[in-house]
């Protein structure tokens, strides 16, 4: 059945960005600040994508180090024991941490929430991380972007595209006013799904490209009411910081509730406030299909009670008055397309250390994209494939290429994010926020820089691209 619709235009660019999360932020902020005309569009009503709607408010990767959580229980490692040896990202990510930590709202990197007051808590949480509030980061990050000079429009959805003789001409949006046409010279896919990429017509992959597996989605929960102390307390007299004994506790109490074997907790910034994310995690959830996240969210919504009413209260030292402050407005989706890009990352770039030519950005965390598999027994076990390998060559840290962020064949098209062409775990390191905020500035500054030199992503000159970030303090070596 055919259906027509009539669009009606609802403006012209020069570079039109699409998603407002951390990728999204960064190509918009760079690309208005070299002059373009630009417009972030997003689904949602915030900028911030994952560490905002998506409950996360801390950012990984800023500096490197960090090795895999199985190898960390494997030595018996606690976070605070592990290296942050060189800054792994720059620019406008810095920026952003700067911003909040200057309204009183951020702390770190490498310095976690509430371990003022409460030293013993280092014990949890990714010891590279900087976290912010996430109310307040909402509200100076949108900032941010607008003083960039940058337009935002939120509650709008990409439906389709125009292409025209293998060129973008602009894209069809859904929001309240129904159907509209934008249209713009240059465009930057940060939606982390690809989606403008897959539906202008360009290759793309889900997952595991061989299995088209996709690796775990979490819906993250915030407690609230915690006594810190008391919790610190725990920890500091032996306490497990991945509350795994707690977890055996509480299954065998309620075999019928699905708790996983460890809890991963991160302490934010207001006292008496964690963040579970390990734990929230379910299994083969597409995050393209609406199904499967509709589900995500119930089931995330209900397993939260539940580990707060049957492990948190019952087992867990210094929670027993806590409360749920908050679910995630939006599913934590660690990988679903990624584009066939003019070059395609590989794990043995990453293991080499490979050098480029075009390096873009850096990536400083290690392989987190885990992957199912069945015990023997039949129940299922959630593993990291490349946890006993480490960025070791190259300095610790992944390079990503400018070709990665251009899909194949395109002109006026390019990805940022964790739809870039990462291949296999690769896209561990490559999705990590703090990076994807880096191949964001490197996109909105190529979209940028190709209106100037009247030519496609492809055809500009990555050694300018990489002068100009170097310029805009980005670390691109």
């Amino acid at each position: 059945m055919e259906f027509r619709v009539c669009a009606k235009e609802a403006g012209s660019y020069d570079v039109l960005v699409i998603g407002g999360g951390p990728a999204g932020m960064g190509a918009a902020a760079a690309a208005a600040k070299r002059g373009a005309k630009t417009l972030l569009i997003e689904g949602l009503g915030c900028v911030g994508g994952t560490g905002t709607s998506g409950g996360l408010p801390f950012w990984l990767g800023a500096t490197t180090g960090s090795i895999p959580y199985y190898k960390m229980l494997e030595k018996g490692l606690a976070y605070s024991e592990l290296p942050h040896p060189r800054k792994a990202v720059g620019g406008i990510f810095e920026e952003a941490m700067g911003r909040l930590r200057d309204a009183g709202l951020g702390v770190g990197p490498a310095i976690m929430g509430q371990t003022k007051e409460c030293p013993g808590l280092d014990r949890l949480g990714c010891h590279d991380e900087f976290t912010y509030d996430l109310e307040g980061g909402k509200r100076i990050l949108e900032q941010m972007i607008l003083e960039a000079g940058a337009g935002i429009l939120y509650f709008t959805h990409v439906v389709g595209v125009k292409v025209q003789d293998g060129i973008l001409e602009g894209v069809f949006v859904s929001n309240k006013e129904g159907i509209s046409f934008i249209r713009a010279k240059r465009f930057v896919d940060a939606t982390g799904d690809g989606d403008v990429a897959a539906y202008a017509g360009f290759e793309t992959y889900k997952g595991d490209r061989k299995t088209g597996e996709m690796t775990s989605a979490s819906l993250v929960v915030h407690i609230e009411g915690v006594d810190s102390k008391a919790f610190e307390a725990y920890l500091n007299q032996g306490g497990d910081p991945w509350l795994r004994h707690a977890c055996r506790q509480a299954q065998k109490a309620h075999p019928e509730m699905d708790f996983n074997d460890n809890i991963i907790l991160f302490p934010m910034v207001r006292e008496g406030v964690f963040m579970i994310n390990g734990g929230t995690a379910f299994h083969f959830i597409d995050g393209t299909c609406a199904g499967d996240l509709s589900g995500l969210m119930h089931r995330g919504r209900m397993r939260a009670y539940n580990l707060l009413e049957y492990l948190f209260k019952p087992y867990v030292p210094g929670f027993e008055n806590a409360a749920i402050r908050l679910t995630a407005s939006y599913p934590g989706i660690r990988e679903t397309r990624r584009i066939v890009g003019e070059y395609i990352l590989t794990e043995e770039d990453a293991l080499e250390g490979r050098e480029f030519e075009d390096t873009i950005a850096l990536a400083g965390r290690h392989f987190d994209l885990g992957r199912v598999q069945r015990r023997e027994d039949g129940s299922l076990e959630y593993v990291q494939p490349t946890h006993k390998k480490e960025l070791k060559p190259g300095g610790g840290v992944m390079r990503i290429p400018y070709r990665s962020l251009i899909p194949k064949g395109s002109y006026n098209l390019i990805a940022a994010g964790r739809c870039i062409a990462a291949d296999g775990q690769t896209m561990g390191p490559a999705r990590i926020m703090s990076t994807c905020m880096a191949t964001g500035q490197a996109a909105g500054t190529a979209a940028a820089m190709t209106l100037i030199e009247n030519c496609g992503f492809a055809q500009l000159d990555a050694g300018l691209l990489r002068e100009q970030l170097r310029n805009d303090a980005a670390i691109v070596d």
